[in-house]
């Protein structure tokens, strides 16, 4: 029985939460129903947006972030 349990644990862990950005929080702008990153995004090199089923923030908070984004900083700031 504890065999079940651990096989049954194991196949739930690897479960998606979302299947319209497929867990990655971000989807295509002018396709909203394609993740905009993985496996299964989408082509159109469209620009990402917040999923609205799983990244949607709190009052005055920015959504979660892409995974692997690094902000980069310019060391002679703005200009145009």
């Amino acid at each position: 029985m504890g065999y079940a349990f651990l096989t049954r644990r194991r196949w739930n862990s690897t479960l998606m939460k979302c299947s319209v950005c497929e867990d990655s929080g971000w989807v295509c702008e002018t396709h909203p129903d394609k993740p905009w990153e993985g496996e299964h995004a989408c082509r159109c090199d469209g620009a990402g947006m917040p999923c609205p089923k799983c990244n949607v923030p709190e009052k005055n908070e920015p959504p979660r972030p892409p995974a692997g984004l690094k902000t980069q900083f310019d060391k002679r700031g703005w200009r145009q």
